[in-house]
């Protein structure tokens, strides 16, 4: 058990905003909660920014952990350049290079939709790369590991008008809460708060313009060799999913789960796309007791 009312948890009031700069353009920008020894940094999902782990990121202990909540390239307060690989392998080598730069090792990641993607391939490239020191664990939240589907909303951008429009248009709350209604299992949580922690990301004329760019390269151009590796992998992961999971279904953590060597796949019952905001202090159970026992460690 947690024993929430016998530990510090950690606060959301805003830590200060701090950057790391990878080139003359790219700009990662983030904050720190807590000062405990296990290293957990946070990546959000497609049409998203940090702020959707609010409700988790608060149940932390923070006499246990150190939390990085992150903005990938092209959002929250991240740059937004023009020109630049808005691809998973894009976000997934960023991701390396902050983690290089920030000196740190020993690291949890965890990643949800399009982060868990992320999270996957940057394991990946660190394994191949000879890198695999930096990472102790890995959390897919609701991630494809495998080409299925696209979101209606990647494929819509993939014809070139619409994501042309979609930038210069204003986009009203019902873009935003069609999103949130097939991410969430629950319909009261299309609410004004949670809606207003997503417009930004269609409302923004340069985070519009990275998330067309984001769509469109989507799917690796070489995604068999991608999925051949995760065999691999040797790091412990967990797999954490929602039942009612509509966009990227629980198929796909079955099939890592028996891709990945130790991986363990658990399911939350009553629960979409989003557990850290739909069940937060049920996923926070179950990543607290994987961090804290050292993950499943493979044979």
């Amino acid at each position: 058990m947690l024993g929430l009312f016998s530990v510090k948890l950690l606060s959301m009031e805003k830590s200060p905003l701090r950057e790391c700069t990878l080139s003359e353009t790219e700009t990662l920008r983030y904050r720190i909660y807590g000062s405990g020894p296990k290293t957990l940094v946070l990546i959000h999902g497609l049409a998203a920014r940090s702020e959707t782990w609010t409700d988790l990121v608060p149940l932390f202990p923070s006499d246990r952990y150190t939390v990085y909540l992150l903005d990938l390239l092209g959002s929250g307060e991240s740059s937004k350049p023009k020109v630049a690989d808005y691809s998973i392998r894009g976000h997934s080598r960023r991701l390396l290079r902050f983690l290089e730069k920030g000196s740190l090792s020993d690291v949890t990641l965890v990643g949800h939709s399009l982060g868990g993607a992320v999270v996957l391939l940057a394991a990946v490239e660190a394994m191949l790369g000879e890198k695999s020191d930096m990472l102790t664990s890995m959390i897919i939240m609701a991630g494809p590991g495998y080409l299925q589907r696209l979101p209606l909303m990647a494929d819509i951008f993939r014809q070139p008008l619409a994501g042309k429009l979609f930038i210069a248009l204003y986009a009203p709350d019902a873009w935003v809460k069609m999103g949130l209604r097939m991410a969430y299992h629950d319909p009261r949580l299309v609410d004004r708060e949670h809606i207003a922690r997503y417009a930004p990301c269609y409302r923004d004329k340069e985070a519009k313009r990275a998330l067309v760019e984001t769509c469109r390269t989507l799917i690796p151009p070489d995604q068999e060799e991608i999925s051949a590796c995760y065999g691999k992998l040797i790091l412990p992961v967990l797999l954490l999913w929602g039942r009612h999971d509509k966009i990227v279904p629980l198929s796909q953590g079955k099939r890592l789960e028996a891709a990945i060597r130790g991986a363990r796949l658990e399911v939350i019952e009553d629960c979409g796309h989003n557990p850290q905001e739909e069940k937060p202090e049920a996923a926070l159970a179950i990543i607290d007791r994987f961090v804290m026992q050292g993950g499943e460690q493979p044979d």
